[in-house]
């Protein structure tokens, strides 16, 4: 089998590569050449696509983002903020919580039931992160007319996707809102929120320092549904024609479901349970949930030797 290397990339410059199906516009193709002084090769092109996406990246986000930083008299109560997996704040007495909200919108809308599911689970995942107790979740959703074809076929999924999620991980769902506007017609927002509650000392973070550590990567088994779902699904749009697109028609909304993850609520409740008892035992240096793209850019700048075909897969 021909690998494409570094130097056969530099030598076979026009080699046509499929940047448009993995979520990149021309011009940040035409970026990734400049950077690299060459074509990238497929495995570079891959890193790059999900680095780049909206779900990596927050591209046409992050100059709103920039102006939520808190004030001095804000950061007085904050043990984590911006750049952490969730955000922290000291409640007094040596307790604090820990809560995050995310969306879910793209997997959603593809394949509700397992779009919304895992946004709950994505959501837990990063509280525990934190070395903090998942204890509720909440929801903020916003679909087209009630009546449009698309609200009745993607609602009810959303909703039992959240339902069955948090409650087969004993979360309860405490509170939520739901609005319907003609603006989100096939773009519908799926937003997420998960609660925890830790000490001061629980506290974790995605930092590990010093030489000898094990990298573990641990959790449900790796399958290829999800695959993609940060550069081919979260950068995607929808509208027009792939509105109604069907399987078989390329390029609609069914031939994206395999960038949805499947959930798996009750490996997540074994794995809530195991990282509480690993933190008990003060063995953990540091930890970052593997989330969409997490492999890539967790491993690759930590110059750690990693066995790709060691992890279970269904």
């Amino acid at each position: 089998m021909n690998m494409d290397t570094v130097e056969v990339a530099a030598q076979t410059p026009e080699v046509q590569q499929p940047y448009k199906e993995l979520g990149l516009t021309e011009d940040e193709y035409q970026k990734i050449r400049d950077i690299l002084g060459r074509r990238p090769t497929a495995a570079e092109l891959a890193l790059y696509s999900v680095m780049w996406s909206e779900h990596c990246s927050y591209k046409s986000s992050k100059v709103h983002l920039r102006n939520l930083a808190p004030n001095e008299d804000q950061a007085r109560y904050l043990l984590a903020g911006i750049g952490a997996n969730a955000g922290v704040i000291d409640i007094g007495q040596g307790y604090a919580v820990t809560f995050k909200i995310e969306s879910h919108n793209h997997p959603s809308f593809v394949e509700p039931h397992q779009g919304a599911a895992t946004g709950i689970g994505g959501i837990v995942r990063d509280i525990l992160a934190m070395g903090a107790r998942p204890i509720a979740v909440m929801d903020a959703l916003r679909f087209g007319p009630a009546d449009a074809h698309d609200t009745a076929r993607v609602l009810p999924g959303v909703v039992s996707g959240i339902s069955f999620y948090g409650n087969c991980l004993g979360l309860p769902n405490i509170g939520g809102e739901l609005a319907f506007d003609p603006s989100y017609v096939g773009n519908p927002l799926v937003n997420a929120l998960c609660v925890g509650l830790m000490r001061h000392d629980d506290l974790k973070s995605a930092v590990a320092t010093g030489t000898g550590n094990k990298v573990v990567l641990f959790g449900s088994r790796t399958g290829p549904d999800g695959v993609g779902g940060a550069s081919v699904l979260a950068s995607a749009t929808f509208g027009g024609a792939e509105l109604g697109s069907t399987a078989g028609e390329g390029g609609g909304r069914a031939s994206k479901r395999p960038s949805v993850q499947v959930g798996d609520p009750f490996m997540e409740k074994l794995l809530v349970e195991c990282c509480l008892e690993l933190y008990a035992a003060d063995i953990i240096e540091g930890i970052q949930p593997a989330a969409t793209a997490a492999c890539p850019w967790t491993w690759t700048p930590s110059r750690c030797a990693t066995r790709t075909s060691r992890p279970p897969r269904s």
